[in-house]
């Protein structure tokens, strides 16, 4: 069976959504407690919100990401797709907001416990962020993805296997863990 240059980052893409969709319930919640003017957020509602900031910053951005820039991008360069304008450089710009948005929540979540963010600084940023992300998602999915699969037809192999040489620096052995953060997180939240 042929092995298409994104297999991996597509396995990856449905993790991540795992995540998002914990995230648009966690907003729910966090709406929830600002409409009953409850400014408290117990201690298992902050843990997730780092949960899934952890997440973002290892799994999709360090590991992910790092597959899509270091890997992906480059080979599509190689073959003729631009890299300062198109395709590649509205990904690159959106992994920067995605980034800069996650600082933004961790540095809120960090101020919560310290009185000098809200909830609502928090809530703002998982909305920007899931807004964000499943647009971005949806685009590598549905088009960039598609575009690369024909462009580097033949190279799925190698493309594949340095994703996995990435994985393995970045994730040390911790890709399961972030598997099962993305399994749990919405029954966590159910409970």
């Amino acid at each position: 069976m042929l092995v298409t240059p994104t297999r991996d980052l597509r396995k990856d893409h449905d993790i991540i959504l795992k995540v998002i969709n914990a995230m648009d319930i966690l907003r729910t919640l966090l709406k929830e407690h600002v409409r009953g003017n409850n400014n408290t957020l117990n201690t298992n509602l902050l843990d997730i919100v780092k949960d899934t900031i952890d997440f973002a910053k290892n799994f999709t951005d360090r590991c992910h990401h790092g597959k899509e820039e270091h890997v992906l991008f480059p080979a599509l360069n190689d073959a003729g797709m631009p890299k300062d304008e198109g395709p590649i450089a509205v990904m690159i710009r959106e992994h920067k907001q995605a980034r800069e948005i996650i600082d933004r929540i961790d540095s809120s979540v960090e101020g919560y416990k310290q009185g000098r963010s809200s909830i609502n600084d928090i809530l703002q940023g998982i909305e920007e962020y899931i807004m964000l992300m499943q647009h971005h998602i949806f685009k590598e999915n549905n088009i960039l993805f598609n575009i690369a699969d024909m462009m580097l037809a033949g190279k799925g192999d190698e493309i594949n296997n340095a994703y996995s040489k990435i994985e393995h620096d970045v994730m040390q052995g911790k890709h399961e863990y972030y598997e099962h953060v993305a399994d749990v997180l919405i029954s966590k939240l159910k409970s």
